[in-house]
């Protein structure tokens, strides 16, 4: 009987163990404690010499840790576990009684794994490639292929996903060929890199990035594995898949890891390989990338080299003045004798220097003022042609508008070709008035004229202007205008071309089916017009520059538009002109508002 009470005792103790270390418990109690499983596995998870841990996966818990605190209130630990290699983790997770265990070490989620394993869901893309080591030949054709394996010896780690793609590689070609393995703190990579007869699988992320620092392995086209994905492993009975889960599909979760990716293996590779899984044909995709990332090394080869040309060549420079420094010391110090007739000599060439610097100076002010009225005549010249150009355009734009109006017998083709030619001479004066922008915005002058302008009508005129374009893309094009005055004293052609840019942006950089907005607050001191749109945003370094002259930022007009860089410059100088102040309100993903704000 005692024993019986002993081993009932010892089950509760089991069960009560076991919950204490579930996320069940850990919501009730408010602290829990996660095991990490972990082996070496660049740039996953790992430590440097000072035993600090770094690493996507590792960066990714630490954002877990904080997730669990500020969504559920747990303070959670993170207990670090090396294990002694690559098979041990999982041995380890699978056996672990302990339900808060996670293995970490880049994972690959395969059905076979699922059997006696829990999966995280997927925080990157898994493809896999085949590489073989320097100056192997790119092989086609089974005959190729069973040539170059029966002469190569293959590279893998035992316990991975690479072994079983061996494996599987044996099986589908019937194809045997020697394995050699290594230890699991060693990288296929340099073992491939180290001889010229190996080949093996390994991450497509970590390829590339071998490539992107001057690597030379070989990659061959037949074998490219697209997997699930890579995630964390806990054991079966483990209910931590709930939160981590939760947080993995979070929005700012997704963004953390695309930020961490970009940090541990680039931007350009992290860009590559979340675009790449929506691709079917992955060698041909993938040897585009190869070539592109080549042809950059060459690149930044051919400027690394330049440069040191021309390190060579100031220290070439500065070595020969040095040298001559030295002599003229030596022979001042040995014709001591001669130093006055010496003296006498260089204030005669000192004076001759003056004499050829204040010359040179003065050729110099005679080039700088040419220059000055060459500009000017240029400018001069630019605007009398566009100036010019305006008027017989306008004729043609109006004879177009009336004969489109008056002349109700034209055939359809006859309608087409009037308004070919009426878009065409608009086009054209749209562009004689960018090229008089520039000019003003060169010179940095502009006139204001005050003057009465109707808020209502001007708000009405751009937006009839905008609307056949508004509605070629499906954009609700709205004017808010409640409680604005009727008039405003201030400059309506400058005011107009203020709003007109705005808009023009805000409608060239919008999608399909969105909303444009042009609103108007006024108080007794100020007006504000605002342009809002649902446009993709801009980023920081946007900002920074989105107001300089020919600036291309990374938004990209949604309709074929094109864009010169110029309308943000010249909208910024046209409302300081104007005595107003301007700004902007984005963020990425969730479009913006551009406010101007002008006295009263």
């Amino acid at each position: 009987m005692r024993r019986i009470i002993l081993f009932c005792l010892l089950l509760v103790s089991i069960s009560f163990k076991s919950l204490a270390d579930s996320w069940q418990e850990a919501q009730r109690t408010g602290v829990a404690t996660l095991d990490l499983h972990w082996y070496v596995s660049k740039p996953f998870i790992y430590q440097d010499e000072k035993g600090k841990f770094h690493g996507l996966e590792c960066e990714v818990l630490e954002g877990f840790q904080s997730y669990v605190k500020e969504k559920h209130g747990i303070e959670l630990k993170l207990n670090w576990i090396e294990a002694k290699d690559f098979s041990s983790i999982i041995v380890q997770t699978r056996d672990a009684k302990n339900p808060s265990t996670l293995g970490v070490s880049a994972f690959s989620i395969t059905e076979e794994r699922k059997q006696f394993l829990k999966f995280s869901e997927s925080y990157l893309t898994d493809i896999t490639v085949l590489v073989s080591s320097k100056g192997t030949p790119i092989i086609h054709g089974y005959d190729e292929i069973f040539e170059m394996m029966s002469q190569m010896e293959a590279v893998t780690i035992k316990g991975t996903v690479y072994e079983n793609m061996l494996a599987d590689l044996k099986r589908r070609l019937n194809i045997d060929f020697k394995t050699h393995f290594i230890p699991s703190d060693q990288n296929i990579l340099d073992e491939i890199s180290s001889h010229d007869n190996r080949f093996g699988f390994i991450d497509l992320p970590i390829y590339l990035m071998l490539l992107k620092n001057g690597g030379e392995l070989t990659r061959q086209n037949f074998f490219t594995v697209k997997g699930t994905g890579y995630g964390y492993i806990m054991p079966l009975q483990s209910d931590w898949d709930e939160p981590l889960n939760e947080f993995l599909t979070d929005s700012l979760a997704t963004s953390l890891i695309a930020e961490l990716t970009s940090k541990y293996m680039g931007q350009e590779v992290f860009q590559f390989i979340d675009n790449l899984y929506e691709y079917d044909q992955l060698g041909t995709i993938i040897l585009t990338k190869e070539k592109e990332m080549q042809l950059a090394m060459v690149k930044n080869a051919n400027l690394r080299l330049e440069e040191e040309k021309n390190y060579r060549k100031i220290l070439v420079l500065g070595f020969v003045i040095v040298v001559l420094f030295l002599i003229v010391i030596v022979v001042l110090y040995y014709n001591n004798n001669k130093s006055t007739k010496t003296l006498m000599v260089q204030k005669v060439q000192i004076e001759k220097q003056q004499t050829d610097i204040s010359r040179k100076n003065e050729q110099l002010l005679n080039r700088n003022v040419q220059l000055l009225a060459l500009n000017e005549e240029k400018n001069n010249l630019v605007s009398i042609l566009a100036h010019d150009l305006r008027s017989p355009l306008n004729h043609i734009i109006g004879i177009s508008n009336l004969l489109r109006v008056s002349d109700s017998k034209m055939t359809e083709e006859d309608r087409e070709f009037v308004t070919l030619m009426d878009s065409s001479a608009q086009r054209m004066s749209d562009m004689i008035t960018k090229i008089l922008d520039v000019n003003a915005l060169e010179q940095n002058q502009s006139v204001v004229l005050k003057e009465q302008v109707d808020v209502s009508n001007l708000l009405q005129e751009v937006c009839s202007r905008y609307q056949p374009t508004a509605a070629m893309k499906s954009i609700s094009l709205n004017v808010n205008e409640t409680g604005i005055p009727r008039s405003l004293q201030t400059d309506h052609l400058l005011l107009f071309l203020v709003l007109e840019n705005l808009l023009s942006n805000a409608l060239k950089f919008s999608s399909h089916e969105t909303a444009v907005s042009l609103n108007v607050a006024y108080d007794e001191k100020v007006i504000v017009f605002s342009v809002q749109d649902e446009g993709p945003g801009f980023t920081e370094e946007d900002k920074e520059v989105m107001f300089g002259r020919f600036q291309k930022l990374s938004a990209q007009p949604t309709g074929g538009e094109t864009s010169t860089g110029l309308g943000l410059s010249i909208v910024k100088k046209y409302v300081t002109d104007l005595g107003g102040k301007m700004w902007l309100e984005s963020t990425i993903g969730q479009g913006s508002i551009f406010h101007v704000s002008l006295p009263v």
